[in-house]
């Protein structure tokens, strides 16, 4: 015989149960952002994977490669070359993007896991008059990533400009630059090294 009291008993016992497994969740994380430090330690480490020579490489065509994380997922890099000259001026442009995939890494005691949205953008132009008689350097890294690091998530953006630093000499291959703008809402400045690739062309 059918007992509706039975039935009750079960939808109850069954919403009880669904209750207390919905309690068990692990909590999201947050949304807390990144310190001004965190966000170079998180900047730094991604360049650090761009310009690693002895990085796996896992995949990629012609001018793009995709390459292992040091603990895990993958960044896809693409990069072009331009190398135009008119009289005695040449002028090289640069182009690369680095576009993470659940890529974990670690800088400044500070692990992250880091999606591109879209990824990171950098161009660098290089302008040489003569036999460096004049030198001009300037570009641009720009772009958006998503990160999770200890229990918080969120995006960062970035806008940054390239350019010399003002008491840079150069030390033959490499030249002293300086990266200044806005990173992961903090007003930053970076000082960083331009390589100058005189025969296959610059890479920033």
């Amino acid at each position: 015989m059918f007992d509706r009291r039975n039935v009750t008993a079960v939808l109850l016992a069954a919403a009880l149960a669904a209750g207390c497994s919905e309690g068990t969740t692990e909590p999201p994380a947050t949304a807390e952002p990144l310190s001004a430090a965190e966000s170079v330690a998180l900047f730094e480490a991604m360049r650090a994977i761009q310009s690693d020579t002895a990085a796996t490489i896992i995949g990629g065509s012609e001018n793009r490669i995709v390459i292992a994380c040091p603990m895990g997922g993958q960044v896809t890099l693409t990069q072009t070359v331009v190398d135009e000259s008119v009289a005695d001026t040449a002028r090289l442009t640069a182009n690369s993007t680095a576009s993470p995939s659940g890529c974990q890494l670690s800088s400044g005691g500070t692990r992250f896991t880091v999606d591109g949205r879209p990824g990171v953008r950098e161009r660098t132009i290089i302008t040489i008059v003569g036999f460096f008689e004049a030198f001009n350097l300037d570009g641009s890294v720009t772009g958006a990533l998503d990160w999770v690091s200890d229990g918080r998530s969120g995006s960062c953006d970035i806008d940054l400009t390239l350019s010399e630093a003002p008491d840079s000499s150069g030390s033959g291959s490499s030249l002293a630059a300086v990266l200044v703008g806005t990173l992961c809402g903090h007003e930053t400045r970076i000082d960083t090294e331009t390589r100058i690739e005189t025969e296959g062309g610059p890479s920033g």
